[in-house]
């Protein structure tokens, strides 16, 4: 079984990771990390880079959780994950949350909002 990750190398993404690798020490199931670019990758700061990479995998498999970690560039970051998780056979999706405003919300849209109505798996949002 696979726990999949949507990912961003700050705290929100961080706090994912962590409560997806305690929960998947618990039950024994693997990793899957999905980072995606909106764009350029090597200006997007959301973009993961080799020695956070590095650190996360490092960091789970001492921990002895299996991870993988799956990088693309997509226009729809929720559209993006759910395919990921999806083709990696994910049970479950976790989600790094922030506060926003309502206003917010409805001028840039959500990610975790979209992957928690359009999931087909369970959605854990974690906040830091």
């Amino acid at each position: 079984m696979t726990i999949a990750v949507a990912y961003r190398p700050d705290e929100f993404g961080r706090a994912a990771l962590e409560w997806a690798a305690e929960h998947a020490t618990t039950v024994d199931e693997s990793i899957i990390v999905i980072n995606i670019s909106r764009g350029e990758p090597r200006l997007d700061a959301g973009f993961a880079r080799g020695r956070d990479i590095q650190d996360m995998t490092e960091g789970l498999k001492s921990k002895g959780v299996s991870i993988e970690v799956r990088q693309t560039v997509g226009d729809n970051v929720s559209e993006a994950v759910l395919f990921e998780a999806e083709q990696a056979g994910a049970t479950m999706i976790v989600v790094g949350i922030r506060r926003r405003s309502p206003v917010g919300k409805m001028l840039m849209g959500s990610v975790a909002q979209s992957i928690l109505l359009d999931a087909s798996v369970p959605v854990v949002a974690v906040k830091p």
